[in-house]
């Protein structure tokens, strides 16, 4: 046999995790926008949600963030906050994190 019996197994989990970008999210204001951003990337780079003080959640973005592409979509609003991928897919729950950042802008969660 060419490969041992572990082998293929573990090129195969080796290869999805590499497939995988895990990312914080941060959810804030900003120039009287609800906005996000990747955590620990400039957050002056925001993406817009929408305009405060309208509801945050249940809106697609427009544009994927500038620190990792893609787009997100936070849920929950009026209770525990969750944030989900762009095909709708659950990607974490939300936690309070309040800050006061560069530019002006307030994080109120991490997700």
């Amino acid at each position: 046999m060419l490969f041992g019996r572990d082998f293929i197994p573990t090129v195969l989990a080796l290869a999805l995790s590499a497939t995988s970008a895990e990312a914080t999210i941060a959810i804030g204001t900003a120039a009287g926008f609800n906005v996000m951003w990747v955590d620990g990337t400039d957050p002056c780079r925001w993406t817009r949600i929408n305009n405060q003080p309208d509801n945050p959640c249940n809106i697609h973005l427009a544009n994927g963030l500038s620190g990792n592409g893609f787009k997100y979509m936070l849920e929950g609003c009026g209770g525990p906050l969750w944030l989900v991928n762009d095909d709708g897919s659950f990607n974490s729950n939300c936690r309070s994190a309040s800050a006061n950042l560069a530019c002006n802008v307030h994080r109120t969660y991490l997700c």
